[in-house]
């Protein structure tokens, strides 16, 4: 057990040891140092686990390959998400190095949680301090965003926690699928649940607070909101609600559940309102925002599937989706740092002509857009691909078609911002050499990731052996 609990006890350890450097030394590279070495260790403890994977399930704690799988790639964008913002030198630094230590380890926590209470107390801790790192540098955008992120946070947590207590009352037990004796009560809870953890993962129309925040924050700090922070809710989603037993919630003779037409209505309006309002935008980095909440629509399309096999196809290629996801979202938020005006909207016009001073920078940007489309051989088209043929196995076709539409929809605004940046000059353009070195490394990994997975998609399909 201490093996898999080992990666959070050492950022938990590091986040206060940050706290610690600074109070011997105000030099920013003290404060890097301290947090990357400790971000590493975790990653690399995680690394280990992975290759020498045993299952192990507790009460409270479900220790599995996906759960494994997830706080990886929390750690992952935690590490390149501390390497962009070195150079910001904001009073007080420590604590975006502290909090954001401390808000990983807790995530990682969350993915492992087999039970409700479990759950809720890990995901709030790392909720927590994402309401603190929205406020990231405390001008007026950003104390805004994350008044809003706290408000909206506070109103998801109280259904979250009225969820568990209906669940609880429906099968006198916390753990995660329990037998219900009181199917209302039991339903309920569950819908209840959707809409805190819908909040969270910003699905329609739960997902106001998303734009603001997103795009009131400093860019890297919204590539951590907008990925790690959303897929926590994700991972902790799919233990609850694909670990019921969704055959008793059959309706008559429809076919479906309750809360399968709940999630097939709600990844439609999701994934339609996020790319047709991102169609609408002007600021680049809203429209990022939008298309942040679109794909929660694709996220959500794992939820809405039945049958043993089109489930076992979606969980494996929800693991494919998340990876793409981290990749090519944060990626993509990351990028506007080198991209914004500081304190004002970013239009197309601003980032006219960037291709033509730096190169290799636009170049990666550019196939971070394109994986974000669905363009092959880039893993985001992968991930969509499987996540779509899942919904078809399940006799979806036409959910897979509007899903389809959807992602053709994408196509335009990111492929209109790729011509911009080959468009004449007309701005000058702030440069961070460690914002480049993390744009083009997710922009490489995306692409060698997007040729592997055909290789390892066959082997993802026996790792959620605890889940139907």
């Amino acid at each position: 057990m201490i093996q898999y609990l080992l990666p959070s006890i050492v950022l938990y350890i590091f986040s206060f040891l940050t706290i610690g450097v600074s109070l011997i030394s105000k030099n920013n590279r003290g404060l890097f140092a301290t947090s990357i070495v400790g971000s590493v260790i975790s990653f690399l403890i995680l690394m280990y686990n992975l290759i020498n994977f045993k299952f192990e399930q507790y009460s409270i704690f479900y220790f599995d390959f996906p759960g494994t799988i997830f706080a990886i790639l929390f750690v992952f964008i935690l590490i390149f998400v501390i390497i962009a913002t070195f150079n910001f030198n904001y009073n007080r630094q420590e604590l975006l190095y502290s909090l954001l230590l401390f808000s990983t380890g807790s995530m990682i926590l969350a993915a492992y949680s087999g039970n409700l209470i479990a759950i809720f107390v890990t995901f709030e801790a790392a909720s927590l301090a994402t309401y603190a790192l929205a406020s990231y540098p405390k001008n007026a955008k950003s104390l805004e965003a994350s008044l809003k992120f706290f408000v909206i946070g506070a109103l998801s947590s109280a259904f979250i926690i009225l969820g568990i207590s209906y669940y609880y009352i429906s099968t006198s037990s916390f753990n995660i699928g329990a037998s219900y004796s009181n199917l209302q009560l039991f339903i309920l809870s569950l819908v209840l649940m959707i809409v805190g953890f819908g909040f969270k993962l910003s699905l329609f129309p739960f997902h106001s607070w998303a734009i603001d925040t997103y795009n009131g924050s400093r860019a890297p700090i919204s590539a951590f909101l907008s990925t790690a922070s959303k897929l926590m809710a994700l991972i902790v989603m799919i233990r609850i609600f694909l670990s019921t037993n969704f055959q008793s919630l059959m309706v008559g003779s429809t076919g479906y559940n309750y809360v399968q037409i709940f999630f097939i209505i709600i990844s439609i309006l999701t994934m339609t309102y996020g790319n047709v309002t991102a169609l609408a935008q002007k600021d680049v980095k809203r429209m990022l925002a939008y298309s942040s909440v679109a794909n929660a629509g694709y996220l959500a399309l794992v939820f809405t599937v039945t049958g043993q096999v089109a489930i076992t196809l979606a969980l494996s290629s929800i693991l494919i989706f998340s990876m793409a996801y981290i990749l090519m979202k944060g990626g993509a938020f990351i990028s506007m740092e080198n991209l914004e005006s500081k304190g004002k909207e970013t239009t197309l016009d601003d980032i006219s002509g960037i291709a033509r001073k730096r190169p290799l920078f636009a170049v990666s940007f550019a196939i971070l857009l394109f994986s974000l489309a669905g363009i092959p051989p880039t893993i985001g088209f992968m991930g969509k691909y499987f996540l779509f043929l899942s919904l078809i196995e399940s006799n979806l076709w036409w959910l897979a078609i509007i899903a389809v539409l959807n992602s053709a929809i994408s196509v335009y605004y990111y492929f209109r911002v790729v011509l911009y940046m080959w468009k004449e000059p007309k701005s000058q353009f702030s440069t961070n050499r460690n914002v480049d070195f993390v744009v083009l490394t997710f922009a490489v990994v995306v692409i060698i990731l997007g040729i592997l997975t055909p290789m390892f998609i066959g082997n993802l399909n026996t790792v959620w052996g605890g889940l139907p």
